[in-house]
Order: structure tokens, then C-alpha cells, then sequence
């Protein structure tokens, strides 16, 4: 019994994550989309408000899995990626591209660079 609540326990984060990552890929590819085919920003508030806060609970949910997370690879690749959003009130669509392109190689990362402390110079989880 108890190792069937523990399986359950950690479906739920991880379902919560995938959740947050599918919404937040659905909130960019509108922002994304919209800024390239020049939308005017009053229309893509929603899209910016959206990516903006599922992005805010990747973060917190990436955060939780390790207290090196900041500076791990995917750390560090998420705050590039923030960066490039971040970009994008100067450098409109080519900033949110790049900060697709980030955001796409830091989620198909092997574990061994996500993990990857610059601060340890190794692996650390």
C-alpha cells in the first residue's frame, strides 16, 4: 500500500510539470506566432501574460529538484531563456525565436549537462 501512495505522490509533480510545459508552449507559439505576423501588442497581452506565468511556475517547479538548480545547466539555460524573452520588447520576434530555440535545446538536454554545475565543475543533483 505505501508504495503505491509513493508512485501516486510522484505522478503528480510530474504531471503538474507537464501540464505547465504544454501550456506554456501553447501560450508562446500564440505570442511567437502573433509577433512574427505582426500583431499589435495590445492583442497579444493575453499571450504575454500566459507565458509569462507558466513560465514563472516552470521555474518554480525546476527549482524544486535541486537546490543547485540555479547554477546547473538548466539553470542556466533557463535564465538565458528568460533573457531572450526578456529581449523581445527591443528585438521583437527574433528575440522570442531565440528564446524558442533555448527554451527547446534546454528541455532535450542529456542529464548529464541539466546537472552540470558551474559552480562544482561536475554533475551534482
Amino acid at each position: 500500500m505505501a508504495g503505491r501512495q509513493a508512485r501516486a505522490a510522484l505522478g503528480l509533480p510530474r504531471a503538474v510539470g507537464i501540464a505547465l510545459r504544454t501550456a506554456h508552449l501553447g501560450a508562446m507559439a500564440v505570442l511567437a506566432g502573433g509577433a512574427w505576423y505582426g500583431l499589435p501588442s495590445a492583442e497579444l497581452r493575453g499571450a504575454v501574460l500566459a507565458t509569462t506565468l507558466t513560465g514563472l511556475g516552470l521555474v518554480v517547479s525546476e527549482a524544486s529538484h535541486s537546490r543547485h538548480w540555479v547554477y546547473q545547466g538548466r539553470g542556466l539555460l533557463v535564465l538565458a531563456h528568460v533573457g531572450a524573452f526578456g529581449l523581445a520588447v527591443t528585438f521583437g520576434p527574433a528575440a522570442l525565436m531565440g528564446a524558442l530555440a533555448i527554451g527547446a535545446v534546454g528541455s532535450h538536454l542529456p542529464k548529464a549537462l541539466r546537472a552540470w554545475s558551474l559552480r562544482h565543475r561536475a554533475v551534482v543533483d
